[in-house]
């Protein structure tokens, strides 16, 4: 009998699905602790508070881009491959909650997006994706 030519080929990891879904409530949670009390002193868009966004409008990118960024490391050290897709999973995940409590009545996720205005909106949502897979990927290179 002759050997055959088998080769044991890696299988890719598994993605690991309770830090990503960890990560990513806890990212919306800070978020909301975090930058709601802002708009609420300092004036957001359906709080009827003030029209002056300025300040909320500078501390939602950072916000979301800074603690997407430490979320996507969080999530990056309990993971030992495919960090990216994991990051990339994390702010997908966070996204869907935001925009789940987004159409909380009597919100709806249209009346968000007028509210912030469609760029800002998305650009906004965009961060949270970017920081998440940089902060995964910076634990990798480690």
């Amino acid at each position: 009998m002759t050997a055959t030519g088998h080769h044991a080929t890696p299988s890719p990891a598994r993605l690991q699905f309770r830090p990503i879904l960890l990560g990513a409530l806890l990212l919306e949670v800070v978020l909301f602790i975090v930058l709601v009390p802002i708009g609420l002193v300092s004036g957001m868009p359906g709080a009827g508070n003030g029209t002056d966004y300025r300040i909320f409008f500078t501390a939602v990118p950072l916000g979301c881009l800074v603690f997407s960024y430490l979320f996507g490391r969080w999530t990056g050290r309990r993971v030992a491959s495919r960090h990216a897709l994991h990051g990339l999973l994390v702010g997908s995940v966070a996204f869907v909650i935001y925009l789940a409590v987004c159409s909380i009545p009597p919100n709806t996720i249209s009346t968000v997006i007028a509210g912030y205005g469609a760029p800002r909106f998305w650009l906004f949502n965009a961060l949270r994706l970017v920081g998440c897979v940089a902060g995964a990927v910076a634990v990798r290179a480690r």
